[in-house]
């Protein structure tokens, strides 16, 4: 029944009759007339001509996707990939943490489901958050061919210099996470340093225990006073 509504409306929507339909598909007037009918259904042939003709996917046509775009069951299925066992709370909040950008649970779920096509800027948020080139969600991945591609791009990043150490996270990619831009870059930098990590978890401490910033800093400039005098 999907098919019949869909032919008709596409039909209608480009101002065609069932006779250009029929004399591109090489069939009767009648024979379309009984597609959009529902008294009729097509053969695969048949679909794929008129998804080329109308410039949709097979699975629109079928009522599978409510989204015209060609490309929607493919990324939506790439994205579906990426998602994994997460539900689309936590799939919203880890894109979150690691680029900076907010893609809600609700959005997210219309794309894996194929009723939304994510605008070029949303795919590369998503090519960001798992490291990959936007290329790969158009066309056809496993679970192999990600963490592949994966690979690929972490070598191909550090072929053009970037400095990479062994147990980095890779989810997080790009010099400078979204994450961290509300940040000057000098600031940026020193967080995402490895020998930094210990002073990153002190200052967790600190703010986890409640102890007040302006308790802290006074107990700093005495320290650092010292070791000034130390190093004099």
């Amino acid at each position: 029944m999907a098919f019949a509504t869909n032919i008709k409306k596409l039909r209608e929507e480009n101002n065609l009759s069932q006779k250009d339909i029929a004399e591109y598909l090489g069939i009767t007037r009648q024979a379309v007339a009984a597609y959009e009918c529902a008294k009729r259904e097509p053969d695969y042939e048949v679909l794929k001509k008129l998804a080329d003709f109308f410039g949709v996917s097979v699975d629109y046509l079928l009522g599978r996707v409510s989204c015209k775009d060609l490309n929607v069951v493919t990324v939506a299925k790439n994205i579906e990939l990426i998602k994994g066992k997460l539900t689309f709370e936590e799939f919203s909040k880890d894109i979150f943490l690691k680029t900076g950008t907010m893609i809600t649970p609700e959005m997210l779920e219309l794309y894996v489901r194929g009723e939304r096509m994510p605008f070029i800027g949303t795919i590369r948020v998503f090519a960001q958050y798992v490291s990959v080139h936007e290329s790969f969600f158009y066309r056809h991945n496993t679970v192999e061919t990600l963490e592949q591609e994966r690979k690929m791009y972490v070598k191909e990043i550090q072929q053009l210099g970037a400095e990479y150490r062994q147990d980095f996270d890779y989810s997080v990619s790009g010099f400078i996470p979204a994450v961290l831009n509300h940040m000057d870059m000098e600031t940026a930098q020193w967080i995402m340093d490895k020998d930094n990590l210990e002073y990153i978890k002190l200052a967790r401490g600190i703010k986890e225990s409640g102890i007040p910033v302006e308790s802290v800093i006074p107990v700093i400039d005495v320290l650092k006073s010292i070791n000034k005098g130390q190093n004099k």
